[in-house]
């Protein structure tokens, strides 16, 4: 179950990344139609209206699993391990209830627009319910994922894991970020040195 959350909350990913490349798409094009073309494109602002929310709820999984969510945690790293891990799973469980709310929330907004045939105002008449679902969508996947990183810290509670419930859970350190960045410029130069791959300084030289 965890690691097919984590395979589909990284997929989601790169959902959310689509979703923010189109909205450069979109107002790049709408600023072109304005000032070349001498027209304006009126459903910019609600096409990227929902691709930004659909991309904001799908990728708070995978920032999740990633480690990659703002936290405050100066004090938490300053008390010993025994105390550290209590402290990461209360935080994880209060994520899980207040995601649920949002689930309630966003579900309870796509259900309405459901029933009342709800549309948007502009000219694309937008069922609503369909960009508020995929949106509501994102949020139940964090739920998931944040009820599937719980049950898996608990059982490295119970087994005494302590160090590799915290290393889960602490915030991503410097030393992380420098150690991926490490592994990504490892990883080019091995793909720059297989064969069949020429560098683009020897490409310039021939």
């Amino acid at each position: 179950m965890y690691q097919g959350l984590e395979w589909l909350s990284r997929r989601a990913m790169w959902v959310a990344g689509f979703c923010y490349l189109l909205i450069t798409v979109l107002i790049c094009f709408d600023i072109f139609a304005r000032q070349v073309l001498g027209f304006s494109t009126e459903s910019t602002i609600e096409l990227t209206g929902y691709l930004m929310a659909v991309g904001m709820s799908w990728g708070l999984a995978g920032t999740l699993f990633e480690r990659g969510h703002v936290r405050i945690d100066v004090l938490v790293q300053r008390m010993p391990l025994r105390v550290r891990v209590w402290l990461h799973l209360a935080s994880l469980l209060a994520l899980v209830v207040s995601t649920g709310f949002y689930v309630y929330g966003a579900v309870s907004i796509a259900k309405d627009s459901f029933a009342f045939n709800a549309t948007d105002l502009t000219t694309l008449r937008t069922p609503l319910v369909l960009p508020q679902g995929i949106w509501a969508a994102g949020f139940v996947l964090l739920l998931l994922a944040a009820f599937a990183l719980a049950l898996r810290s608990v059982a490295q509670l119970a087994r005494g894991n302590l160090d590799a419930m915290d290393r889960a859970l602490m915030a991503r350190t410097y030393e992380d970020e420098a150690a991926e960045t490490l592994d990504a410029v490892a990883q080019a130069q091995r793909h720059m040195q297989a064969p069949g791959v020429s560098s683009p300084h020897k490409q310039g030289t021939k």
